[in-house]
């Protein structure tokens, strides 16, 4: 962000976070083929949401204690003008229930004796299409991009209208805040830096090695370094969270719903973006796109999909998106975003490092606003080798916004990478086009 933007929020309090450890590594040689260190990132849920079968509508309930008339009147005053005041920043939220359960049963009917066609985790965002009362509760029918549990039913008793009760440390009410997300001109006048990996993995990147509070530190330091050699505009930092990742025979592990949270909330409260990347697996782009997209109700959050992991053999092949798919995950986007009236611009970064990922790459078109396609350009390597494939990278000219990534070095045991030497910021910022987002691995 700027820099005069950016002195004010330094005034912010900080926020105390949970010290999240990195996981165990695990010692795995990789093919030449794969670009990311890759492993199970410990306290992952694994698989698709159909997969689970632990029914928590049988959960104790806790005795509310009875309080007078005026009391209760009170209360439902202030929810309700809490749930005005964050309307904005969260959009349009009519019909609309979050799960609040950590694991909730779809049901084939609007009964608890009902078969069970799958759950959904907690986070996870359906559309009401249907409300009845049986056995003395409220089922909703829903509406859910996953055609095994769209048109099922669940309990409206573990199920939420309003996000914030999904949150710990913040409500997003901050309007100076929102107002600089939400900006038009945000990624013209400010160089993004952003730090990459899982929380729970020190092999996976940068985000794996440090503390919530300490990574932000850390970011914000080294989009300083790069404030300092723009004269035109400013920098602002972000936190790049691999979401869901790949495992063998394609299916994806996804970060607890409370961690990406976690950070989420952090960095907003400092002015810091954060990117939600899905490695796909087996799945068509367009189903992935839509497992996170409900992340954008967030005001700093961006979405991101990597085209390397689009296989059922990670670290053995490396997988593809055309431009075809490109356009349809947009289109996903620019729909949600104007359905459900999010402000701002909202960024959607792929990534590529051989010309095999990028599937007639021509076909892409970069004017679905209020979405920015992003072409990153990714890969490790030596600075000429890394400059010859951006050279590449920026061939694709109906994308103009570029990305380029860099990786920290970390340890010289077989299949970690690095960079070596790392180019430096100014070496970066010297490269034709420049990018406008830099991210650390």
């Amino acid at each position: 962000m700027s820099k005069k933007f950016y002195a004010r929020l330094l005034t912010l309090l900080s926020l105390s976070i949970l010290t999240l450890a990195g996981c165990t590594e695990e010692d795995t040689d990789q093919e030449e083929t794969a670009d990311t260190e890759q492993e199970q990132p410990a306290d992952s849920e694994s698989g698709d949401d159909t997969d689970a079968t632990e029914d928590q509508e049988d959960a104790n309930d806790s005795d509310d204690e009875e309080g007078d008339e005026t009391d209760e009147d009170v209360s439902e005053e202030t929810e309700e003008d809490d749930s005005e005041e964050t309307a904005s920043a969260f959009g349009n939220q009519e019909n609309v229930r979050y799960i609040s359960a950590d694991r909730l049963t779809v049901r084939s009917e609007g009964s608890s004796e009902s078969a069970e066609m799958g759950s959904l985790r907690k986070g996870n965002e359906v559309r009401v299409t249907e409300e009845i009362e049986a056995d003395d509760a409220v089922w909703y029918q829903i509406e859910h991009h996953n055609p095994s549990l769209n048109e099922g039913w669940v309990s409206s008793e573990f199920t939420t209208s309003d996000l914030n009760e999904l949150h710990q440390l913040t409500d997003f009410s901050n309007e100076e805040m929102n107002e600089f997300f939400a900006s038009p001109t945000l990624f013209e006048d400010h160089t993004v830096v952003a730090y990459y990996g899982h929380p729970n993995s020190e092999i996976m990147g940068i985000v794996g090695r440090h503390p919530v509070e300490e990574l932000l530190d850390l970011v914000s330091e080294t989009a300083e370094e790069y404030d300092e050699l723009l004269d035109d505009k400013g920098t602002v930092p972000a936190v790049y969270l691999v979401y869901g990742t790949v495992q063998p025979g394609g299916d994806v592990f996804k970060m607890d719903y409370d961690l990406v949270l976690s950070y989420i909330e952090a960095a907003y409260e400092r002015g810091i973006l954060v990117y939600i990347d899905h490695q796909m697996g087996r799945h068509h782009p367009t189903y992935s796109i839509q497992e996170i997209q409900s992340f954008l109700r967030y005001p700093n959050v961006q979405l991101a999909l990597d085209p390397e992991w689009r296989t059922e053999r990670p670290m053995q092949e490396v997988g593809h998106i055309t431009g075809t798919e490109l356009n349809e995950v947009q289109e996903i986007m620019q729909a949600y975003i104007e359905d459900n009236e999010i402000q701002g611009t909202r960024q959607f970064v792929f990534h590529q490092f051989v010309e095999k990922m990028i599937h007639d790459v021509e076909d892409a078109s970069a004017d679905y606003e209020p979405v920015l396609l992003v072409h990153n350009t990714s890969g490790w390597g030596a600075p000429e080798g890394k400059r010859a494939t951006h050279d590449r990278v920026a061939e694709a000219t109906n994308i103009p916004y570029k990305g380029f990534k860099l990786w920290y070095y970390y340890s010289d045991r077989p299949g970690v990478h690095y960079d070596n030497p790392l180019m430096t910021p100014e070496e970066v910022m010297d490269l034709d086009p420049q990018p406008g987002l830099v991210i650390y691995q």
